[in-house]
Formats: C-alpha cells, structure tokens, sequence
C-alpha cells in the first residue's frame, strides 16, 4: 500500500483485529510522513446497523458536545469575527446550534440521513450529502471534526473542502491525536488489541473505521500538499489537554487550525 499523503512506500507496521467488525486490519507505516494508515472494513456511513441507536448515541452525549463547541467557537471568535460557518459531518447539529445561537450563519453536511433529517426537524440548515464536486457555497469559519480519519482519499478531501473556505477564513480539522507516547503504547499488544478505554490512549483502538492516523508531521504534509498552513496555533477544550506539562512533554491534543496559504 502507498502512503496516501506522499505516494511512497510503505511498511507493514501492524496486523490488528477489530473487537466491534470482528475484521483483521492490515496497518501499514509511511516513515517518511510519520503516518499510519489501512483499508479499513466496508463502512457505509449514510447507513447503520438497525441495532444501533445513532440519535440516542448522540443524545446521550448532547451536553458534551454543546460544551465543547462552546469552548470552540469562544475560541474561534478571539482570532475572527462571526460570520458564515459549516460543518463537514454535522451529525445531529449540535455545532450549528451553537453557532446559530452566538449570530454566525450556520449550515452543514451529513451522509447519514436519519442523523440530517433530525437535525432538520429542529430547524437547522443540514444538508444529507457527502463532500462533493456539487457542494457549494463559500465560509468564514470551516469545521472538519473527527471525520478525516474515516477518508480513503484525504487530499482530494481537503482539496474540496479548500473550494469553500473564504481567503481570510479559518478551517478547524480535529482528528484522534497521535504522538510519541501513544505510538509508543501501541507497541503493547494487549493494550493494542484489547483496550478501547480511556480512547485517549489506543491510536488504534477503531481500526476498522480509522483508516488514517495523523500526526503533527503527517498533518502538516497533507495540508502543504493541498496548499492549506497550518497555523502556529494550539487549542483544546479540555484543560486536561491543554497546558503547561502536556505542552512540555510534546503530547499531542488533535486539533489543527488551518488557513489558505
């Protein structure tokens, strides 16, 4: 398998089973990129399994998430002004309510209709699509939250989401962190294979679904490749990730604010 940010070679690094898919995942290393990456299992993310409960998945943790996009946006608007905002995977809205609710203009996509259609009902600006050629529109403020990890082909992802973000626009990309401590817990195989809290701790605990891992190195790389900057910004919601020792000890939080170049 290529790297899919460098189109180099790449080394077996893992073979890995997954407990949810009951599927082995063959993980493979780019050294160049510091980037883990897989095929994953077949995942249709417009479609769950009738088993799952996807919207008290996401009611369940309303209060969270609404929490946590408080402390985005309270941040976001300390570097910009309020303005035209959309989130790439915005799942029941939550985000879009925030947002709504502090005076930005607020829309978004969502693949899963269940998810896009409830979110609809409450009034919220979502449309049931995936990222495409057809997607329109132009943003102040672009939010790609825990959805990059899922996407076989990240820069011609990035690349469509660049289309629509404004020339002195902010895009905000949130992926699982991935760092020397966690690379180096991956090396226990039962931590490797068998544990999935805290989540914070297992790079690979979704293999299946988490076809990519991102480092700072290999985030910066995919971005350049795309013509995005990573911006010398750090941020995270939580205190937890984001002082003085976790900083010190060069941990990373997932968070990477983003301009054009």
């Amino acid at each position: 398998m290529n790297c899919r940010i460098c189109s180099g070679s790449t080394q077996l690094s893992h073979v890995l089973h997954s407990n949810r898919s009951r599927e082995t995942v063959q993980l493979f290393y780019c050294p160049a990129c510091d980037f883990f990456l897989s095929a994953g299992v077949p995942v249709r993310y417009d479609v769950y399994h009738e088993n799952f409960d996807i919207l008290g998945y996401y009611a369940d943790a309303e209060q969270s998430i609404r929490s946590r996009f408080q402390r985005v946006f309270s941040f976001v608007e300390s570097l910009i002004p309020a303005g035209r905002f959309f989130d790439i995977g915005a799942g029941m809205g939550y985000s879009l309510d925030v947002a709504k609710n502090r005076g930005w203009l607020a829309s978004g996509l969502e693949p899963n209709a269940t998810l896009a259609q409830n979110a609809a009902g409450r009034g919220l600006d979502v449309q049931n699509s995936y990222l495409s050629v057809d997607t329109a529109g132009e943003y102040d403020f672009i939010l790609i939250d825990n959805v990059l990890e899922h996407i076989p082909q990240p820069l011609d992802f990035l690349r469509l989401a660049k289309r629509h973000l404004a020339p002195a626009g902010l895009m905000l990309i949130a992926v699982p962190p991935m760092d020397w401590l966690r690379k180096a817990l991956a090396d226990f195989s039962y931590l490797r294979n068998s544990t999935s809290m805290p989540p914070q701790l297992n790079i690979f605990r979704e293999v299946d679904e988490h076809v990519n891992v991102f480092g700072r190195k290999a985030m910066g790389k995919l971005l350049k490749a795309v013509g995005l900057r990573p911006l010398r910004i750090r941020f995270h919601h939580s205190f937890a990730y984001d002082n003085v020792v976790f900083r010190t000890l060069q941990l990373d939080d997932g968070y990477y604010f983003v301009s054009r170049e």
